[in-house]
């Protein structure tokens, strides 16, 4: 399984290789993401994250996030979720924030060994995204797209004299496709994003993370983009 691991992360660092050898669009953005868990109980629980994706600095606009969904855990591995977000995308072109609603729906499978755990997580969403010009500021109109999107993070603790640390470091990928019949954009790969970071568990509840996230994104107009991205996380669980 290691063996496993380790060529799924060349594989990785490979492609990303490739695709900067292409002729890309770089740029560099800095993204701050609270991700919480409130837990109902046994079963139920409300996953919900907030994120800040700032352009080429803490200065410039870039994208506001906010979701939630509900989520049923039948047992320890496998969990199903229906949620909604709203999305704010800063358009340097319209000079104008582009609205953007989603409604989806999610499936996660955790694995856990002694020395790594794996979450998979499948995402189906439905997006509506509002349309603007230079010269009408209003939504003037909204396209629609189905888009599904498969997710992998690899969670290896650090071990001090075979004792587990509350330092951990994770590998995280995440596949977008674009689906039939999409207005928003017509490109199968809508965007890759790789993750490596390091991690700290201040609490078991309670974690914090600093690493880096390599996003391409293949949009429906314009040149393809690789971003470069400073990503900071908070995770935490509570129960209500």
């Amino acid at each position: 399984m290691r063996k496993k691991i380790s060529l799924l992360a060349i594989c990785l660092l490979w492609s990303i290789t490739q695709l900067s050898a292409q002729k890309l669009n770089q740029a560099y953005q800095h993204w701050y993401t609270y991700f919480g868990t409130a837990q109902l109980n046994k079963h139920w629980s409300v996953p919900f994250d907030f994120q800040a994706r700032i352009r080429n600095g803490i200065s410039d606009k870039g994208q506001i996030l906010s979701r939630a969904g509900l989520q049923y855990m039948p047992g320890q591995k496998a969990g199903y979720l229906l949620g909604y977000a709203y999305v704010t995308t800063y358009s340097d072109g319209a000079a104008a924030w582009f609205p953007e609603h989603r409604i989806y729906e999610q499936f996660i499978y955790k694995h856990t060994a002694p020395k790594f755990s794996m979450t998979h997580r499948i995402r189906f969403e439905q997006r509506w995204v509002g349309q603007k010009t230079a010269v009408h500021t209003d939504v003037q109109s909204w396209k629609y797209g189905h888009r599904l999107r498969y997710f992998n993070r690899t969670q290896f603790p650090i071990y001090k004299e075979q004792k587990a640390t509350p330092f951990y470091l994770a590998l995280q990928n995440e596949l977008f496709m674009n689906m039939w019949n999409n207005k928003i954009n017509d490109k199968f790969i809508d965007q890759n994003r790789f993750l490596v970071t390091p991690g700290y568990a201040i609490q078991p509840n309670l974690k914090v993370e600093a690493g880096y996230m390599n996003q391409f994104i293949q949009p429906a107009t314009g040149d393809k983009t690789m971003n470069h991205i400073l990503h900071l996380a908070v995770i935490q669980n509570f129960s209500l």
